[in-house]
């Protein structure tokens, strides 16, 4: 393992133990009454545990440059969490506006992360995304579809004598077998 390799894992394990150490609840800030963060709790859970889940997984095997890019995301998210954390509204002439632009940076920047993240995140046992498959009679109203229409082809070709030309030609063939 190179240095460059190790000092992005080492980055990464120190901003994900600091990222374990906030709490959603925390960062509600009911302490600031109407200027309180209630509103973005969902979106700071949702990426909370997308931090939290990496941080359970085996980074052992991921690439170097991957790492570093992950690396950036959780020291944003850390940083745009902290400025919450710090968020006092003492001097601004719109407190509100800025207290929704901060709670909007969160939730706006979560898919982004997802994207990057995810593809990291250890699922654990029985837990494995596999793809939907839908339940066994799904298909049912095709194949009945697909049966009806053949039926009355075949029913056509018989009604028009098609069908009934080829099963004669068959039976000519085996009378004609059976007497050599």
């Amino acid at each position: 393992m190179s240095g460059v390799e190790r000092n992005h894992r080492s980055r990464l394990k120190q901003v994900l133990r600091e990222i374990a150490q906030i709490k959603p609840e925390d960062l509600a800030r009911e302490d600031l009454g109407p200027l309180s963060f209630r509103s973005g709790l969902p979106y700071f859970e949702r990426t909370l545990n997308l931090f939290r889940s990496l941080g359970s997984g085996n980074l052992s095997k991921v690439p170097s440059a991957y790492l570093n890019i992950v690396a950036d995301h959780a020291e944003r998210t850390l940083g745009q969490l902290g400025e919450i954390a710090r968020f006092t509204g003492d001097g601004l002439t719109d407190a509100s506006e800025v207290r929704n632009h901060l709670i909007a940076e969160v939730r706006d920047r979560y898919r982004e992360l997802h994207d990057d993240v995810a593809l990291l995140v250890a699922h654990p046992p029985g837990q494995q995304e596999r793809p939907l498959r839908g339940p066994w009679y799904a298909g049912a109203m095709l194949a009945t579809a697909m049966f009806t229409i053949f039926a009355a082809g075949l029913a056509t070709a018989y009604h028009y004598g098609l069908i009934g030309f080829a099963v004669q030609d068959v039976m000519d063939s085996l009378r004609q077998i059976s007497h050599l």
